[in-house]
């Protein structure tokens, strides 16, 4: 019987030193307070950045696949790639950590000599046309392949008007 008797007194004890749970604690609307708080300013830019990112990379894709195409033995730019030009340039002059290698290319036709020559005449030719629009000439190079980065393999007239160009690269710092 003792031991009945300590064991309600001990249940007893544990139950007093409990404290109960408000029930009206529990259906209460939460306060202002308790809300969550919104993102801090700080962090949208870095969303805006990104997509800024992804913007410029995508802009520098489309870039990229415009090329400047010459004539059989030229480096005259011909009327129709100003507009390719204006568009480099006005991107070049938006984004400050571009820098773009002008590749000029030749046909297979003519020497190992002549042709990267010809590579190089092209690519300065187009490099100066970008420095008049305004971007700043020490981020521009300017490099010929001559006859080494063919885009076409055929050895005919479509393949070779299609190797006479200078192609943009941008590499963003």
């Amino acid at each position: 019987m003792k031991k009945l008797i300590l064991m309600v007194v001990a249940c007893l004890v544990l139950t007093a030193c409990s404290s109960p749970v408000k029930k009206a604690e529990e259906s209460q609307p939460m306060q202002p307070a308790q809300v969550a708080k919104p993102v801090p300013a700080a962090a949208t830019p870095v969303v805006q950045t990104e997509s800024e990112a992804v913007k410029q990379a995508r802009l520098i894709q489309e870039l990229s696949k415009k090329s400047v195409y010459f004539d059989y033995d030229d480096f005259i730019i011909k009327p129709q790639y100003q507009d390719v030009i204006l568009q480099q340039a006005e991107f070049i002059k938006k984004t400050n950590k571009d820098k773009v290698m002008l590749e000029g290319n030749a046909d297979e036709r003519g020497s190992t000599e002549y042709n990267l020559a010809l590579g190089q005449k092209r690519a300065e030719a187009v490099r100066k046309a970008l420095v008049i629009m305004g971007v700043p000439d020490s981020r521009l190079e300017a490099i010929s392949y001559g006859e080494e980065k063919p885009r076409a393999t055929c050895h005919e007239d479509k393949c070779w008007q299609e190797n006479r160009r200078v192609d943009f690269v941008h590499k963003v710092k």
